[in-house]
């Protein structure tokens, strides 16, 4: 298996962005269980974040530091995450708003991992944020979001075709 191929910046975007809209997929047609895949979610875009410094720590043996600067960073996001799912279980929250929560804070730590890491997470994590007003809004939305990420996905092809972004995240 080719790890640094299906650890690169755009094969993972892709893989955020696909995960984004089956999550739009899921809160627009089932609303009342779009919390238990958000929150599953929460978990999967930690591992995504973490796995290309996790497999270059393990390669080389260096840069520890960046891989627990990123474990800190996602590990925040999962406790917000646990503790939205623990007031949810306990009825302090309905299921819609739970959902929305959890993916609201989701977007939130895609976008602040962008900041250090690129235009894809930052994009990824304002492609969450709107995944977030469209499922709360708007009863028609799914077919925009995927053109819109189709576009994204294009660009970020030939961004990294052009050789000016390569490598892993």
């Amino acid at each position: 298996m080719n790890k640094p191929y299906l650890l690169s910046t755009h094969n993972l975007f892709t893989l955020r962005l696909l995960l984004s809209l089956l999550g739009a997929y899921i809160g627009y047609s089932y609303r009342h269980t779009s919390h238990d895949y958000w929150f599953v979610m929460i978990f999967l875009f930690t591992a995504i974040a973490i796995a290309p410094d996790y497999y270059q720590f393990k390669q080389h043996g260096d840069n520890h530091k960046a891989l627990i600067d990123r474990l800190l960073h996602w590990s925040g996001g999962l406790c917000a995450g646990i503790v939205i799912y623990a007031y949810h279980n306990s009825g302090r929250i309905f299921h819609e708003e739970a959902g929305l929560i959890v993916l609201l804070i989701l977007a939130l730590t895609t976008y602040l991992d962008g900041i250090k890491r690129g235009w894809r997470c930052i994009f990824a994590g304002l492609f969450l944020g709107l995944v977030t007003v469209c499922v709360a809004y708007f009863d028609s939305y799914i077919w925009q979001l995927s053109a819109l990420a189709a576009v994204a996905v294009v660009y970020s092809h030939y961004r990294q075709s052009a050789g000016t972004q390569t490598g892993t995240i």
